[in-house]
C-alpha cells in the first residue's frame, strides 16, 4: 500500500452490486493487489481524468471570452 506521511486516513463504506464487487475481487487477486489499493487507484485516476476535462473546459471558455472581445 502506498503509505503517505502525515496523510490522515477515513474509512469509506458503500453499496455495490454484487456482480461489480465479484469482477473486483477476482480482478484484485488476478492482479495481485488488495481492494484498498485498487480502489485508491480508481478514485484518483477518475478524480484526474476529471479535473483535466474540467481544465480543458476552462480553457475553451476563456479561449472563447477572449474571442468575443
Amino acid at each position: 500500500m502506498r503509505e503517505r506521511a502525515g496523510e490522515v486516513w477515513v474509512q469509506l463504506a458503500t453499496r455495490i452490486p454484487k456482480p461489480l464487487h465479484r469482477q473486483m475481487r477476482l480482478f484484485c487477486v488476478e492482479a495481485e493487489t488488495s481492494i484498498m489499493e485498487f480502489v485508491i487507484a480508481a478514485l484518483e485516476e477518475k478524480l484526474k481524468r476529471h479535473a483535466g476535462r474540467a481544465d480543458a473546459a476552462e480553457r475553451a471558455r476563456a479561449t472563447s471570452a477572449n474571442r468575443a472581445s
